[in-house]
């Protein structure tokens, strides 16, 4: 287990306590689950930052890291959609695309025993979710609900951009490879 996995599993604990403290009776819950959220985001950055450094890529933490994050961000938006910040639509979209991308996942690394890397589209995902969540949750009272509603369909959209990237990249990958041998 090397500080890149670790910092992932860290994050996969954090989405318990982002909840707890979204739902605390503090006055300040929005921003101290802002802060949990931030800190989630933190984690994700340097454990890519590191692993690329250090070359500790592994097998397991190209599952872990979107798993962490794809977590943290359903868990994310599900508690700002029940709080009513967002539409319930988002959550369902996002969490669709997720649970596709994740089978699609599952199925690529039980084909080859392999899974892809994020790519630009991916990281844009994460970044527009992650800083579109923390000034929701920061700035909930300020921001009017057309705002939110504009960035939702951002959101949607780069998040579905990152899919049928990923979806171009396994289609490419398996005219490549015959995976019915492995």
């Amino acid at each position: 287990m090397n500080i890149p996995n670790l910092l992932s599993i860290f994050r996969m604990c954090l989405v318990p306590v982002f909840v707890v403290v979204f739902f605390s009776d503090s006055p300040h819950a929005y921003a101290y689950a802002a802060g949990v959220y931030a800190l989630a985001g933190i984690t994700d950055v340097l454990d890519g930052i590191i692993a690329r450094k250090f070359n500790l890529i592994t097998k397991l933490g190209k599952i872990l890291d979107p798993l962490a994050d794809k977590m943290m961000t359903i868990t994310v938006f599900v508690c700002i959609s029940i709080a009513g910040l967002i539409p319930w639509w988002i959550i369902a979209l996002i969490f669709a695309k997720d649970f596709l991308q994740v089978m699609g996942g599952v199925k690529l690394y039980h084909e080859v025993s392999a899974v892809f890397q994020a790519n630009v589209f991916g990281k844009l995902a994460t970044v527009v979710l992650v800083i579109g969540g923390i000034l929701i949750l920061l700035f909930d009272k300020i921001i009017p609900p057309v705002v939110r509603t504009v960035f939702a369909y951002a959101a949607v959209a780069v998040s579905f951009l990152a899919f049928f990237s990923y979806l171009c990249q396994y289609l490419k990958f398996k005219k490549t490879h015959d995976t019915t041998s492995f």
